[in-house]
């Protein structure tokens, strides 16, 4: 990549920024750092880095040469050690520019560039709409938004983070109450005995089937109905993203094909791990679902 002070990332609101702060509050904000919050919640990546890399599957080996090892600190120190290098364009990004009268400094790539003479007694309105035309008439006229990081989101333009930061809250708050209504679990309150609609309807997550007082029984039903089936999408959705983020694609929710990943002494190692609760995403910890949620803090 060319060695520039400041670079380049597609995913973000502005292509660049002239302060590491201001640039790490965007990626705060990006869906780069939703794909390393849903890597967070993959039992597989965990495992991975708990086994140093060791696994049958290619894509999640490349994965874990790239992220590292996510669970040892926030979204902060992995941005400044590994993610601005993941996500940086590795190409000067194209740009107008004076060519030489020579054409000695034409650029390789000729063919995606118009050449224009433009008389520099013009008004600039009139330069503008002149070579405007120029370029749209072009046949080559394309606007592709194409990345050339190291490692590239999917698509860069109709990503709806607040969806990727619903399905995530969901997810997380689902998993804990799986747990606490486990035989011998000591989560405890609210959530051994929370179900889906509750949580929905906590998280506002479908205006039109949040209760009223005014519902008879049968509105009241199909509300309640209605809801478990959002909060089962967004479940069904947040496992999609976490099974693309293992081997590189995100944001993505196609269906990855079952593979490989453990020796059967690894799967023996994992299942194992997971019963004794070694297994645990900080994010679906209680006082972290309770602040999502905004439960207050106090045991009960």
């Amino acid at each position: 990549m060319e060695n520039t002070k400041r670079p380049v990332f597609k995913g973000l609101r502005r292509l660049s920024y002239r302060d590491r702060a201001e640039e790490y509050s965007a990626a705060r904000k990006s869906p780069y750092y939703w794909w390393w919050a849903y890597l967070r919640l993959s039992k597989d990546y965990w495992w991975v880095c708990q086994q140093n890399g060791e696994t049958l599957d290619a894509e999640l080996l490349a994965m874990w040469r790239d992220f590292g090892d996510i669970f040892s600190n926030e979204f902060g120190g992995w941005w400044q050690k590994r993610g601005r290098t993941l996500f940086a364009e590795q190409v000067r990004l194209p740009h107008v520019r004076a060519i030489d009268p020579t054409m000695a400094e034409l650029d390789p790539a000729a063919e995606n560039h118009v050449i224009v003479e433009i008389p520099l007694n013009l008004t600039e309105r009139t330069i503008s709409r002149q070579v405007l035309a120029i370029v749209r008439a072009h046949p080559n006229r394309q606007i592709k938004p194409i990345s050339q990081a190291k490692r590239q989101l999917c698509k860069l333009r109709g990503i709806r983070l607040a969806v990727l930061n619903m399905a995530h809250d969901i997810w997380c708050a689902t998993h804990l109450m799986t747990l606490a209504k486990q035989a011998n679990a000591t989560i405890g309150k609210p959530f051994d005995r929370m179900t889906s609609q509750q949580l929905g309807v906590k998280l506002n997550l479908v205006d039109n089937c949040m209760p009223k007082r005014t519902d008879g029984e049968d509105k009241e039903r199909k509300k309640r109905n209605g809801m478990k089936v959002a909060v089962s999408r967004m479940v069904i959705r947040a496992n999609a993203l976490i099974a693309n983020a293992e081997i590189g694609k995100f944001p993505s929710t196609e269906a990855v094909a079952p593979r490989k990943r453990w020796t059967t002494a690894q799967q023996a190692a994992l299942d194992m791990a997971v019963a004794d609760g070694k297994w645990r995403p900080r994010e679906t910890e209680v006082r972290e679902v309770k602040l999502m949620l905004g439960l207050s803090l106090l045991p009960g």
